[in-house]
């Protein structure tokens, strides 16, 4: 019913007597797979004798933490995960561009700017999650499900491994160095997206995206293993 729509988000479940008939299973059964469904995150049961339960909406988040713990059971590398993003971020940024309405630029302008106050106070740690909250939003304003799920999975995964990685690495000097050189071409990408440059706009970040490969290379850091999303809660 939730995949579906017929439950949209914000809906209340019905009351519990109305779920048992209608579904004609027993309490326990009732009440667990409820508990499954929070523990996937499609709804939050309320706390109390009279409140429902939430119809929420799934997110990629939550589908990244799985696909986090897969990836790091099977010993897959940041490098990796960069590569297959290599893929899927250059047609994205040229779909972007191509919108006739870009109602995103301004969210887009702003991570930019968050970028720049957070290097003008020289706080990495807040330029690196304004770097990472560029990509999730130029892959949370897809208008493809599918590339917003994949490309929304990998981002996560990233994000997360990120901070935990860069930051504590002793060639900090050089992480700070292509931290800037990421603002900078943020700065390129969000003025060809904004002027309509399609064609321009992927071959420019294809470019930006394999010379961030290279850099993990140099510098070791392509064969960190990647590590688990956590709750955005």
């Amino acid at each position: 019913m939730i995949a579906t729509g017929e439950l949209r988000p914000g809906d209340t479940l019905p009351p519990e007597a109305e779920l048992l008939r209608q579904f004609n299973v027993s309490r326990p059964i009732m009440r667990e797979a409820l508990r499954v469904l929070e523990a996937e995150s499609l709804i939050r049961l309320g706390r109390g004798a009279r409140a429902g339960a939430m119809v929420l909406t799934p997110s990629i988040l939550t589908a990244a933490k799985y696909g986090g713990l897969y990836l790091a059971t099977q010993g897959t590398t940041l490098g990796e995960i960069h590569q297959v993003r290599t893929l899927l971020e250059p047609p994205l940024t040229a779909l972007l561009a191509s919108r006739a309405k870009k109602e995103f630029v301004k969210e887009l302008e702003e991570c930019a700017s968050a970028q720049h106050d957070a290097l003008n106070r020289k706080d990495y740690a807040a330029a690196i999650a304004a770097v990472n909250q560029f990509h999730h939003s130029m892959v949370a304003n897809s208008e493809n499900s599918a590339l917003k799920l994949l490309a929304g999975m990998l981002n996560d995964i990233s994000a997360a491994a990120y901070p935990r990685l860069l930051l504590s690495r002793p060639n900090q000097k050089v992480i700070w160095e292509r931290t800037e050189d990421s603002i900078a071409a943020h700065g390129q990408i969000l003025k060809l997206i904004s002027a309509g440059k399609a064609s321009q706009a992927e071959l420019f970040w294809r470019k930006y995206m394999q010379e961030t490969a290279d850099f993990l290379v140099k510098n070791g850091l392509a064969n960190l293993p990647v590590d688990i999303p956590r709750s955005a809660e």
